[in-house]
């Protein structure tokens, strides 16, 4: 650290009278010596025992040391918007705002650069990146990202004078403490593409936060097999994960959702989305199948205390001869590395056929549920809760619940706006609909069902053009009763062989 002017002209001063009477020969005897080189008060002090001449020798030596150029680099296991928001928020903490200055170039004064990152769901929020100069630094700093273990990482790079060195190691240090508990993505439900509709990796995945606070759990209405099932095996861990630590049970999870289009697997993935935020755990929701090792990457920066990793139409790649990348995604699931993490992963498909038996094993697939579409008593509590007050809680469902039983969710949704639609045409203008009798329920679920018959009897006369997906939409796209028996024959033997 430089000394002041004042200081250096008493050093020369006691300097020139030390000299007096001496010899070269009497300076060679004086060995350097080495000591911390302390700033307080308003006096130079000496230690005693150190001649003038050695004071001199330390305080040149540490003079050049200071002015002596190094680099400092240190990687943080986050996403680099993660670490580029707690660098900022450090930077904030340390001198109360965030003061990048412009790096000084040949060509004057770059600004330092400000990019706009999600913050949490509809917050951004402008962060330094780039390379910049800080107040009292001698020197640059950078802000940028590198791979670490196959995955994304923030990266600090600092470029310094020694005189600065410390207040740099203090900047990271207060990153890392800051990255325990002020993680964006930590707790927080997300969703990522890795890739782009060419299936080429993305330089910069994009994380998008997912609103969780209107999702209504209560419209997740199953069997009550299948409701238990994934209350088990989906939902206790999410929501219980302190507990399974408490009590040995490992974290590291797999599930297979599989059943027909529009049965409610991806409602379920938008409940466990809630329950992870509720429960402090990471949710990441991925849409393609070839993601998924990219989605696992990236999860283990967040898995504590666990991270959800929620992946449809995973066969996609699980289906057909098994080749390399089904090797890579079974390798994935069932590593060394992922029995160690705290990483649920949960699969969806249509098409639970299609699976590979290898991916079936227990051992990588802790859970293969079965999601079928509601039988009579569901159906019968989903009605409830599509025509919530509209029902009154006396009202005998039972004979309507049978002739819906076995149809999708949207099936019966539309029965029930058919009956809502009925009771208006019969109000006075401006009415509400306040009750809706389960004789109306009955007719509209009669129709519905003829028009299903017929939109099925057509679609297995022109296979080419399936009936249910142009007229229901992509709601209703196949003949449910068919699938459910196949799908059921097909889990009953995979079952079968497994035993």
């Amino acid at each position: 650290m430089a000394i002041s002017s004042t200081a250096e002209k008493q050093i020369k001063e006691l300097i020139a009278q030390t000299l007096q009477g001496k010899t070269l020969a009497d300076f060679q005897k004086e060995a350097p010596i080495d000591a911390e080189v302390v700033h307080t008060g308003q006096k130079l002090i000496v230690p005693e025992g150190v001649t003038l001449r050695q004071a001199k020798d330390l305080i040149e030596r540490k003079m050049e040391y200071d002015e002596e150029v190094v680099t400092l680099q240190e990687s943080f296991d986050v996403f680099p918007w993660d670490g580029a928001h707690a660098f900022d928020a450090v930077l904030t903490a340390t001198y109360g705002w965030s003061p990048a200055e412009a790096k000084q170039t040949m060509w004057g004064p770059i600004p330092p650069s400000m990019i706009t990152i999600d913050v949490a769901y509809g917050q951004k929020k402008a962060v330094p990146w780039g390379q910049f100069s800080l107040p009292n630094v001698e020197g640059q700093l950078s802000t940028g990202w590198t791979t670490k273990d196959g995955r994304i990482a923030f990266e600090l790079v600092a470029t310094v004078k020694r005189v600065s060195q410390p207040i740099v190691e203090r900047l990271f240090a207060s990153v890392r403490e800051y990255l325990k508990t002020g993680s964006i993505y930590r707790g927080q439900a997300i969703r990522m593409r890795f890739l782009d509709d060419n299936g080429k990796p993305l330089q910069m995945p994009e994380p998008k936060f997912m609103d969780t606070s209107d999702i209504d759990e209560a419209q997740l209405v199953y069997s009550r097999v299948v409701q238990n099932a994934i209350d088990v095996n989906l939902f206790t861990p999410i929501r219980k994960v302190a507990e399974l630590k408490q009590n040995g049970i490992p974290i590291k999870r797999g599930v297979l959702l599989g059943g027909p289009y529009g049965t409610g697997k991806t409602l379920a993935a938008r409940v466990a989305s809630k329950y992870a935020v509720q429960a402090g755990v990471t949710f990441l929701y991925v849409t393609r199948a070839d993601e998924l090792a990219h989605a696992i990457a990236f999860a283990r920066q967040y898995q504590e205390p666990a991270c959800v990793i929620f992946c449809e139409d995973i066969d996609r790649v699980m289906d057909g001869v098994r080749d390399m990348a089904m090797d890579d995604i079974l390798n994935i699931i069932d590593g060394i590395d992922s029995k160690r993490s705290n990483i649920i992963t949960v699969l969806t498909t249509n098409n639970l056929e299609g699976i590979h038996p290898a991916m079936l094993r227990p051992g990588r697939l802790d859970s293969v549920i079965e999601v079928r579409p509601p039988d009579a008593e569901a159906v019968q509590r989903l009605l409830r809760v599509y025509g919530g007050s509209a029902i009154k809680e006396d009202e005998d469902l039972s004979r309507v619940g049978g002739i819906l039983d076995g149809h999708i969710p949207a099936v019966i949704a539309e029965v029930v706006q058919r009956a809502k639609l009925a009771q208006l045409s019969m109000n006075e203008p401006g009415a509400p609909v306040t009750n809706l009798t389960a004789l109306s329920l009955e007719m509209a679920a009669e129709t519905m069902t003829m028009q299903l018959d017929l939109l099925t009897a057509n679609s297995l006369a022109k296979p080419e053009k399936p009936a249910l997906e142009q007229v229901l939409t992509e709601i209703i796209k196949d003949s449910v009763h068919d699938q459910l028996y196949e799908v059921r024959k097909i889990v009953r033997d995979i079952h079968d062989q497994v035993s």
